[in-house]
């Protein structure tokens, strides 16, 4: 997180601002990675199937992407998500190509709302924020007058 990124946060919550105030950056550190907003990123695929897999969703998409049966879609989207995984490729659950293959195997009650947004949730990784980065934030709030070239 950019420092002037980091001092809003600090200023937009009264216990880190707080502890920052004081000059408690590793309090406010610690305050601030709880309430930084989470980063999104893509989710290994070993990953995505496992929970898949417990959330009871990978059988059921393994079973129609492997359904000569079943017309496409929703089929050509189960298939997309298997060779996806079994490829090993990273999920982005934020391209929107992966959200339209979600979307259509919930449409087709293949995955449930629920299950997708578990899956999703694998792409929150949280911001660590450290007492440096606290104290590069706030110096120049600290001292105004002393110029960082």
């Amino acid at each position: 997180m950019a420092p002037t990124d980091l001092w809003t946060l600090i200023q937009g919550d009264a216990q880190a601002k707080a502890y920052a105030d004081a000059g408690n950056d590793r309090d406010c550190a610690v305050r601030c990675s709880e309430i930084a907003p989470v980063i999104r990123q893509p989710v290994p695929a070993d990953r995505v199937q496992e929970v898949a897999s417990l959330n009871g969703a990978w059988g059921t998409i393994k079973i129609a992407a492997t359904n000569s049966a079943l017309t496409d879609p929703p089929r050509g989207a189960c298939i997309a998500f298997v060779d996806w995984i079994e490829s090993a490729r990273p999920i982005n659950f934020d391209n929107p190509a992966v959200q339209q293959m979600a979307g259509i195997m919930v449409s087709y009650s293949l995955l449930t709302a629920g299950q997708v947004a578990e899956l999703s949730a694998l792409a929150d990784s949280p911001q660590v924020i450290t007492a440096d980065q606290v104290s590069e934030a706030a110096f120049p709030h600290r001292y105004p007058t002393i110029e960082v070239t």
